[in-house]
């Protein structure tokens, strides 16, 4: 998919702290176009769900986020989160229906979608990440991978701008990581942030990279900061191991 210049999301000085005063984030200042796959990548605590969850409005913030041309306000929140779709780091943040179905329809529901758009929405995303079969199913019954797939989905129901991830590759086994970034390099048509640890996902997954330590240290093409050692290593990062055999997501 070609890149558009169309900025969907922007930063400009952002500032939040946690309750007993530490800065999670300072001046943040950051521009996403439509089209771009962008990695947030840093150390613990460099602030990276706090960013995920100040762009929605969960969490209090400083400085302004202006999403599609809409500045972030108490009156704009609600328009806000149905153009960015935040996937929670834990599942079980997001599955709290009877059912995986119920749980996907849900928030076409609560967009006042027709029942024909809601039926139909949810079974889109539910094919996208390959939980159609499973659409009956409790979540609870779930194996950890499939609550992931699943959370996913809710998300995708609500056809977001942009398509945010909170280290979605965490706590999985080595099959179900495999497959969510297969799906995720099969999802051509969103524009997506993805907040991880997981470098080798992210050289497979991303073309651009921000290095996030309370505010943006470094942005740039996913090769060039992935092969930087010296500036991951100062922000306590490695190298993806067997970087040199790695393709890139840029790569021809």
């Amino acid at each position: 998919m070609a890149e558009s210049h169309e900025s969907l999301l922007a930063c400009h000085d952002l500032h939040c702290s946690y309750p007993d005063g530490t800065v999670a984030l300072d001046g943040v200042d950051l521009t996403i176009h439509a089209g771009e796959r962008v990695a947030l990548i840093g150390p613990n605590g460099a602030g990276k769900s706090t960013l995920l969850r100040a762009i929605i409005g969960l969490i209090p913030s400083d400085g302004d986020i202006i999403v599609g041309g809409t500045k972030l306000t108490g009156r704009t929140v609600r328009d806000i989160r149905q153009r960015i779709g935040l996937v929670f780091q834990n599942p079980d943040d997001q599955l709290f229906s009877p059912t995986v179905e119920e749980d996907v329809a849900f928030g076409p529901a609560a967009l006042g979608c027709s029942r024909d758009n809601v039926v139909e929405r949810t079974h889109r995303a539910l094919d996208a990440v390959g939980m159609r079969d499973q659409a009956h199913r409790n979540p609870l019954q779930l194996s950890y991978g499939e609550r992931r797939r699943a959370a996913i989905a809710t998300v995708l129901s609500m056809r977001p701008a942009i398509l945010a991830m909170d280290e979605p590759s965490s706590n999985l086994d080595p099959a179900h990581r495999r497959d969510l970034i297969r799906w995720i390099q099969q999802e051509e048509g969103c524009t997506l942030l993805l907040a991880t640890h997981d470098l080798d996902m992210v050289a497979e997954t991303c073309d651009r990279v921000l290095l996030l330590s309370r505010h943006i240290v470094a942005d740039g093409a996913t090769r060039t900061i992935l092969t930087d050692n010296t500036l991951l290593a100062a922000y306590g990062l490695e190298a993806p191991l067997g970087l040199q055999q790695l393709r890139f997501r840029a790569d021809p």
